[in-house]
């Protein structure tokens, strides 16, 4: 039988069951409070119940009915926020690269960086024994993060059951090993960076310098070898980020070393080169490590995807950002670049809502990841790894949960839904115990284009494709420079666990 995969389905509950945040409760405990004061302040009963019942209600109402996919109080936030950044000007950056400089000792002086990404940014370079590479550390999320380029399976699809399960397995020892070996890694990011290319570029560039005057038998060789050259109508690129948690661990065991900015950089290298040798157990095949030149030349790219990925000329620290950034639409954000010409990118990104709730097979994302032509894509799946026993604890907790808030009272027709969701959190459960790797995921999609009416084509190419695929999407209106850092190698995208 080909294996599937199934995502646990939320299931609607009571007030008791559902995971509020502290503004919903504070609003809701407020409203219920202020309806008992409101209703005894009042002489008539039947004033006093209509004066709780609609300042209650209002509370409720506020807190917990959908509202545009969200509810009312999510986006009074996401609003008040919004608008506050549009009269401080934060949503409009403008680089100050060009007079930034450089410090005596060789060093770029640092800049702001456009809003979303991660502020005060230390950039720290690690040399391994796989070449050199950038850790990125942010202050604010207590993250180390540093990114790989690697290469899957190329013919996945056509693999035979067997095999595929091999992979698969293969794919899950390498995150079980990773949360369980002690190392200090502790999170993943994936992105699939999707670019459409000209497959003819070659032969109408072949064409354009050809010469004819050249002798014949030079002439049928190029000839020959231009129709021999495998040529493709996408650049697609497999980035892996690795984050690594700030500790004070980390930080004793630099400091045993000249300086800090040297002690991190040895201990991080150890941990990444460890992580790159235990790769082909995955079936990943390691390609480079991101420098800092690559690194910024990937998040220029992000921003322009007319500068090429692998064109690291000039690209630093500094120069990594957009010339111009543009957040103040709600619906998307535009950037421009120093060597592009006045045409600027206009970028939207949504997060996936929903993953499949039906068994899906092990290729259930290839329409958005395959079938998708002529979009510029960024798909990226941050990964919390989870270790085995701490994961089978919360399974636990889970499939306890489903189970106690179950109604089985007699003579009560027992909802298939609630059944589903029992089978989904004792299997999960099971599938841990039998070595499975314990995850906590988000995902997260960019589709970029030159203008804003490509823009809506091709953002409604993309839900289409996500619908095929089993999920589901929101776009992040009024959020968009936010979750456009979430598809940049930042590890971004899942909130601290308290």
């Amino acid at each position: 039988m080909p294996r599937t995969f199934t995502f646990p389905r939320p299931r609607p509950r009571g007030l008791l069951g559902r995971k509020l945040e502290a503004d919903d409760q504070y609003i809701l405990c407020g409203a219920f409070v202020s309806g008992l004061i409101a209703g005894y302040l009042v002489a008539n009963i039947i004033v006093k119940v209509l004066v709780f019942a609609a300042i209650a209600g209002s509370g409720t109402w506020a807190t917990l009915a959908p509202y545009k996919g969200r509810t009312w109080v999510r986006w009074f936030e996401i609003r008040r926020t919004y608008k506050c950044l549009l009269r401080d000007g934060t949503l409009l950056y403008r680089s100050k690269a060009p007079e930034a400089g450089w410090l005596s000792s060789g060093r770029r002086v640092p800049i702001d960086v456009p809003p979303g990404a991660p502020r005060n940014m230390e950039w720290i370079t690690s040399r391994t024994a796989f070449g050199e590479i950038a850790f990125v550390l942010q202050p604010h999320e207590l993250w180390f993060t540093a990114a790989l380029e690697v290469e899957a399976m190329r013919d996945f699809g056509s693999l035979d059951t067997d095999d595929k399960e091999a992979l698969i397995r293969a794919y899950e020892y390498l995150l079980r090993s990773t949360a369980d070996s002690g190392g200090r890694i502790r999170r993943l990011q994936w992105i699939t960076r999707i670019i459409p290319t000209d497959p003819n570029a070659h032969l109408r560039d072949a064409a354009a310098r050809r010469d004819s005057a050249a002798p014949q038998w030079l002439e049928d060789s190029y000839s020959e070898l231009v129709r021999q050259v495998a040529v493709t109508a996408e650049d697609r690129r497999l980035i892996l980020v690795v984050g690594i948690p700030y500790s004070t661990d980390l930080v004793a065991e630099a400091r045993r070393y000249n300086s800090l900015h040297e002690g991190y950089g040895i201990t991080l290298g150890k941990e990444v080169e460890s992580f790159i040798r235990g790769l082909a157990r995955g079936q990943l095949r390691h390609i480079r490590n991101y420098d800092e030149a690559l690194l910024a030349s990937y998040l220029h790219h992000t921003f322009d995807p007319s500068h090429w990925i692998d064109d690291t000329t000039g690209m630093d620290r500094v120069t990594a950002w957009p010339a111009e950034l543009d957040a103040r639409p709600a619906d998307r954000v535009v950037s421009r670049s120093w060597n592009s010409s006045a045409k600027a990118w206009h970028s939207r990104t949504a997060w996936i809502k929903q993953w499949p709730v039906i068994p899906v097979g092990v290729n259930f994302m290839a329409p958005l990841l395959l079938y998708v032509s002529d979009v510029i894509l960024s798909v990226a799946v941050t990964m919390d790894l989870v270790p085995t026993d701490q994961a089978i604890t919360q399974a636990m907790a889970d499939a306890t949960a489903e189970l106690g808030q179950a109604d089985k009272r007699a003579g009560k027709i027992e909802d298939p839904r609630e059944r589903k969701a029992q089978s989904a959190s004792v299997a999960t459960m099971r599938e841990i115990a039998d070595g499975a790797a314990g995850v906590r995921l988000t995902g997260w999609v960019t589709v970029t284009s030159p203008d804003a009416e490509a823009l809506r084509r091709d953002s409604d190419t993309t839900r289409n494709a996500a619908t095929r695929s089993g999920l589901r999407l929101e776009w992040m209106d009024h959020e968009h420079h936010r979750a456009f850092a979430n598809t940049q190698p930042f590890a971004g995208g899942l909130i601290k666990e308290s």
